[in-house]
């Protein structure tokens, strides 16, 4: 439906000249991917937010060894988070490697190129980006994707919502994050044989009355909604698993 009303489908006279078909993936998500979500970390309005996302990141990608992607949706908290963390992933034999320190290729030629790799990125990382096998096998997604309408085509789409009387949370922010959230998700398993964990830091998606849109919206992934340390042991057993295996039953 949000496609359709973009594109202007929605107006047409007989709507039955629109045929959708929806393909299935040819992935065993189930299998082959955990969904991990903490739902006690403080909501991201929480002063305590950014220091309990990066205890969790610090305590994940120790479990992981590398081959993480962790993605925020602002540099300013993409830097808070490196300054915080890199000495002690560093120190830990972790390669920490940071968007904007070179051009995108090099950075992912990078990533690919030594398997205790950490790579902390923003919004052009959570699309178009295709790393396939063991190099990859875990996305952080620190919060969920709402985009603020700054550019004067969105502060219009907004605008022209509210004047017709509906929601533009409901029929704007909220499908574009959904999409953006799926992108974020889509890095992670790119192949047949590709096995990881997305976890997702920003507990709204179970404590908000809109977070069933999001996860309704995602893969069938196994799916784990747990206090922190619950997720982070499972973390821990998932990645301790051989490859062979699909992490620990749940």
């Amino acid at each position: 439906d949000y496609v359709h009303e973009g594109i202007g489908l929605d107006r047409l006279d007989e709507p039955e000249r629109v045929r959708t078909l929806r393909v299935e993936s040819p992935f065993d998500f189930a299998a082959q991917a955990l969904l991990a979500v903490p739902r006690d970390v403080p909501d991201p309005a929480n002063p305590r937010y950014e220091a309990a996302t990066h205890a969790a990141i610090r305590r994940i990608v120790q479990a992981t060894g590398g081959g993480t992607f962790v993605l925020f949706t602002a540099y300013g908290a993409l830097n808070r988070a490196v300054e915080a963390l890199a000495p002690d992933l560093e120190r830990a034999g972790l390669k920490v490697l940071r968007q904007g320190e070179t051009n995108r290729q090099l950075l992912l030629e990078r990533f690919v190129g030594d398997p205790r790799s950490v790579l902390f990125a923003t919004d052009s990382f959570w699309e178009g980006v295709d790393v396939r096998g063991d190099a990859l096998r875990c996305v952080v997604i620190t919060r969920l994707p709402f985009r603020v309408p700054t550019e004067p085509i969105e502060e219009a789409r907004v605008e022209e919502i509210q004047r017709r009387g509906g929601n533009p949370f409901m029929e704007h922010a909220l499908p574009q994050a959904v999409i953006k959230l799926k992108q974020g998700f889509g890095r992670l398993i790119r192949s047949r044989t590709d096995r990881g964990a997305v976890v997702l830091l920003d507990s709204r998606v179970v404590t908000k009355f809109y977070g069933k849109v999001f996860l309704e919206s995602l893969p069938p992934a196994r799916r784990l909604v747990a206090p922190a340390e619950a997720v982070l042991g499972e973390i821990d057993r998932f990645f301790a698993a051989p490859a062979s295996g699909t992490g620990c039953a749940g």
